[in-house]
């Protein structure tokens, strides 16, 4: 699934609505963190029509290249 934020195909759907009517998702993006949920406005989840300062695009997405996942936390 394609991310809104850094329109990368790495966003997966990770919640369904408790009560199973299928009202809203929450999908999110493991590249660049960002979730959202399918119920929210139209200007918000659509990448063409949210506002252009808070997609990752040019420096922002190569910054973004670079970042490296940090391990889980170890047990005691």
């Amino acid at each position: 699934m394609i991310c809104v934020r850094c329109l990368r195909d790495s966003a997966n759907v990770v919640a369904h609505a408790p009560d199973g009517s299928g009202a809203w998702e929450v999908i999110y993006c493991g590249q660049c963190n960002f979730s959202w949920r399918t119920s929210e406005e139209e200007q918000y989840i659509n990448s063409s029509t949210r506002d252009k300062m808070f997609q990752l695009e040019g420096a922002a997405l190569e910054k973004l290249e670079v970042l490296v996942p940090v391990p889980p936390l170890r047990k005691r």
